[in-house]
């Protein structure tokens, strides 16, 4: 029998980058760790765990992000009212994706713990039940990233502001993917989220 060929993945990504990180008091996601900017990690991490298309919405140091991926098969988009809120670039992501794909999973490139293990986990929960969000819970506290059927990306293009998707959470409580790294929970905001990161 022929080998059947990889399938595109149902499950996309949308990595949130376009923001200008006034915490930090420069681009964050072009900081180094581990040898590589932690956008390029937080793609690197996407791809490996087999989400089709991997989309990265930059705003703020659009250039920069674009030198920080080269090389990396994944689609850029660039958000020129990123400066309006977070959910000016959701909505750009949700706009970006493939009418195959039934679901995306969005990422901040500032939560260098998220791993390859707990994608592919989220894929595979989301593929066995079928829920309308998903999204991964330290003990009792929700994290990101937020896994998002397609049944409410209607929902996700009317966003507005600067909340990001967590308005639609009312609607749709998220279904509770629990795991255990309480690492998950830590981003970097500021320069001394950054030194308790690379110290």
């Amino acid at each position: 029998m022929a080998e059947q060929p990889d399938l595109p993945s149902p499950v996309a990504a949308v990595i949130l980058a376009a923001g200008a990180a006034s915490r930090m008091g420069q681009p964050k996601l072009l900081l180094p760790w581990k040898g590589e900017a932690l956008i390029r990690h937080a793609a690197r991490t996407a791809l490996q765990a087999g989400l089709d298309p991997v989309v990265v919405v930059t705003g703020a140091a659009s250039v920069d992000m674009q030198t920080a991926l080269s090389g990396l098969e994944l689609k850029l988009v660039f958000n020129p009212d990123w400066q309006a809120g977070q959910s000016t670039s959701v909505r750009i992501g949700i706009q970006s994706l493939p009418a195959q794909a039934r679901a995306v999973i969005f990422l901040l490139g500032d939560q260098p713990f998220v791993s390859v293990e707990l994608l592919k986990g989220l894929v595979r929960a989301y593929l066995e039940t079928q829920p309308l969000i998903l999204a991964p819970f330290v003990a009792e506290k929700r994290a990101n990233p937020v896994l998002f059927d397609r049944a409410v990306f209607g929902e996700m293009q009317a966003l507005q502001g600067d909340a990001g998707a967590r308005t639609i959470f009312s609607q749709h409580p998220p279904t509770p993917f629990p795991w255990p790294d309480e690492r998950l929970l830590f981003d970097v905001d500021t320069p001394e989220d950054y030194q308790r990161l690379v110290g």
